[in-house]
């Protein structure tokens, strides 16, 4: 059946922006095409392909023409007006800002179904793995009591540097000059990124929407040769895995460095690629890998999008209602390898157990169990000198991997 262009507006031509317009550009417009992108620079030069550039929002949002509305930009604030203007104003939207949705999805679910419109955001989650399509398909009658991704593409270009010996400054320095790192790569190191990640993969794998904080996470800026030596004795390899599974009273959600066995196919996704594994009651374990990171592939998921919108698809949330489970208020212990400075070895005494402690120079190696309330306490949202990693089958307190 013969479907008339959808008429977009695009907010943003930045990496991803230009991705998408290329992208589409190649499809020849028959599915859609912009007609406007509005950007804030005025003195780099674009190639906007067909579409009118704009400095003004108001020539997007006041045209009636446009009926649905492409948010790229790298201004959070700004992406927060425009999706919800388009949803107020009869519009559909389509975002890549993580941050946005994940720090307002309460808000934006709610918003949708006053307004009966929709806001797709694949590429916020996995950039070009349809991990959200997939849940809220293949998956939406499945009860899903696990999953956990690789969700960061910088920290995971910089671990399999490190593999090959470089240290982190330099693996640092080369993901930025390929440009998987932005300038200031704190939120990536820091697992902020992957944070805001999962909280969007909560809400349509259990239906469990959170505000980002409400999620612990712990990133890799504070790795040492100590830490790589600990997991390269084991032949175990480092990735930093955001991590949710049905616990005895909700859902447990974490983001943490986790040692990998070398059998485990997280092991085998390297520099800027992302995986996802979920685990279904009914269906068993299922893995999808893709590259996370780059113009192409994250404008592939923008892409992917407008198609779901011309095909007159939006997101069901069908696991998000009054019953949905809540994040579990005290999970059961992980199993975990912690680097801890000499002068707060008083620390030690927050463990629910201990296997063993070796001390190297000024700082103690651990391992051992501990809660995953008492391990938020004690690290906060940052705190230098100490380094946790997750241990492979970190659930299973009585087993670590032979650590």
């Amino acid at each position: 059946m013969h479907r008339t262009p959808l008429t977009l507006g695009a907010f943003g031509l930045g990496c991803v922006g230009q991705g998408f317009l290329q992208l589409l550009d190649a499809r020849g417009g028959t599915a859609a095409h912009v007609k406007h992108v509005c950007v804030k620079d005025r003195q780099r030069e674009r190639h906007t392909f067909q579409a009118n550039l704009t400095y003004h929002a108001l020539d997007i949002l006041t045209d009636d023409e446009v009926q649905a509305i492409v948010e790229l930009t790298n201004d959070p604030a700004l992406a927060l007006d425009v999706i919800c203007h388009a949803l107020r104003s009869g519009r559909n939207a389509i975002t890549a800002s993580k941050q946005v949705v994940a720090s307002h999805l309460a808000e934006l679910i709610a918003l949708q179904r006053s307004t009966g419109r929709a806001l797709l955001y694949e590429a916020s989650c996995a950039a070009s793995i349809p991990v959200l399509h997939t849940l809220e398909t293949h998956f939406s009658g499945e009860r899903i009591l696990a999953v956990e991704g690789i969700l960061n593409g910088t920290t995971n270009y910089i671990l399999t540097q490190l593999e090959k010996g470089l240290s982190p400054a330099a693996a640092l320095q080369k993901a930025q000059e390929l440009g998987f790192a932005e300038r200031d790569p704190a939120s990536d190191l820091r697992g902020d990124d992957a944070r805001y990640k999962l909280t969007i993969l909560l809400a349509h794998a259990f239906g469990t929407v959170v505000k980002p904080h409400a999620i612990f996470r712990h990133g890799i800026e504070g790795l040492s040769e100590l830490d790589l030596a600990f997991g390269r004795e084991r032949g175990w390899v480092l990735r930093s895995v955001a991590t949710a599974h049905v616990a005895e009273n909700g859902i447990s959600a974490f983001v943490l460095p986790r040692f990998v066995p070398l059998d485990d196919p997280f092991a085998g996704v390297r520099d800027e690629y992302n995986a996802v594994r979920i685990q279904g009651a009914y269906s068993g374990t299922h893995f999808l890998q893709g590259k996370g990171a780059g113009s192409l592939p994250t404008g592939l998921a923008v892409l992917g999008d407008v198609q779901r919108l011309v095909q007159g698809g939006g997101y069901g949330y069908a696991k998000v209602n009054d019953e949905s489970p809540r994040l579990a208020v005290d999970p059961a212990p992980i199993g975990i390898y912690a680097r801890i400075p000499l002068t707060h070895q008083h620390e030690l005494a927050r463990f629910s157990s201990i296997r063993s402690v070796d001390r190297t120079g000024g700082d103690l190696q651990v391992v051992g169990s501990i809660a995953l309330r008492t391990l938020h306490e004690m690290l906060g949202e940052g705190r230098e000198g100490f380094q946790v990693i997750g241990l492979p089958h970190l659930r299973t307190t009585n087993d670590n991997g032979g650590a």
